[in-house]
């Protein structure tokens, strides 16, 4: 909660940023604000891929933002930015490519020393209908979700006929675990809640709340999962997104065929994952920019042809 004064400060800074970083330099970004105290911290990234970090801090009071650094490493527009306490995470156009970097702090201001370091990269793939509609992407956001100084999380859903969801970290990349419906049911939409914990002084607990084609939903207890998920005893976790066998699973509910007779061939044609790249003509439902890349993932697991 801040105070009104606070906030007209705030107001006049995106101000400023607009008319000095924004409107020349990147006409299409994504942003992320930070208010602690009295300084300021935004996180931006452009068109041309580039994320950049301003900050205003209490002894550069009555000067604009400072650019404090800039990482040039997407290839693509940067569509997401998120700045937490301990994270920098963005995530740019190109089958939503993660790119997170360790940001180091001093009284809880961003410090120099010894500066941001890559973290990891990653992708977090969700595969489109070619009929897809703007509600069906506002409810099937990815993420990342979680304050600024709790641990972040994505939510990927790799195909829209599906009935599990892929928990991540939005550090790296690993996995939390896998939602999947109790009843089979396939899930239309998603979101991440928090409710305020019922005892006093308790963080609050987050939940994932799931909809379904059936017009149920069904709540999931997120906070457990990353307790179980924290603790030592627990395997070192490799495996992110879906392994190849749970892709092929997943493809498994979708239409990869552009036959319109009444008894079209079953989808996915078993030919397409017996050793050879999956041709453009023998998909009809998917994206052409999603069919490049399970050509790319085929022929980097060795399943291509010459």
């Amino acid at each position: 909660k801040f105070s009104v004064a606070l906030w007209q400060y705030y107001a006049a800074i995106c101000s400023t940023l607009t008319q000095t970083y924004l409107q020349s330099k990147c006409p299409r970004f994504a942003v992320s604000l930070g208010l602690s105290g009295n300084w300021i911290e935004i996180a931006y990234g452009t068109r041309s891929g580039s994320v950049r970090v301003i900050v205003q801090h209490p002894e550069t009071v009555g000067h604009g933002p400072q650019l404090f650094q800039t990482f040039t490493v997407h290839q693509s527009p940067v569509t997401k930015v998120t700045l937490s306490e301990k994270f920098l995470i963005s995530v740019c156009s190109e089958y939503n490519h993660v790119r997170t970097w360790q940001v180091p702090r001093f009284r809880g201001m961003i410090s120099t020393q010894p500066g941001s370091t890559p973290e990891a990269s990653f992708k977090i793939v969700s595969l489109e209908a070619v009929d897809s509609t703007f509600s069906y992407s506002a409810g099937n956001d990815f993420g990342p979700f979680g304050e600024q100084d709790d641990e972040q999380i994505f939510v990927q859903k790799v195909v829209p006929d599906t009935d599990q969801l892929y928990v991540r970290l939005a550090s790296n990349g690993e996995r939390i675990c896998l939602i999947r419906s109790v009843d089979g049911t396939t899930i239309t939409s998603f979101c991440v809640h928090e409710c305020e914990g019922s005892r006093m002084g308790s963080r609050p607990r987050r939940f994932i709340l799931s909809g379904h084609c059936n017009g149920a939903i069904q709540m999931w207890d997120l906070t457990t999962a990353l307790e179980i998920s924290k603790k030592k005893d627990q395997p070192k976790r490799s495996v992110g997104g879906p392994t190849a066998d749970e892709l092929i699973r997943e493809l498994d509910q979708c239409d990869l065929s552009n036959s319109h007779c009444s008894t079209p061939c079953m989808s996915p044609c078993p030919s397409a994952f017996s050793g050879s790249i999956i041709e453009p003509n023998a998909v009809g439902r998917l994206k052409p920019f999603n069919v490049a890349f399970l050509n790319q993932s085929a022929a980097a697991m060795g399943l291509g042809g010459p």
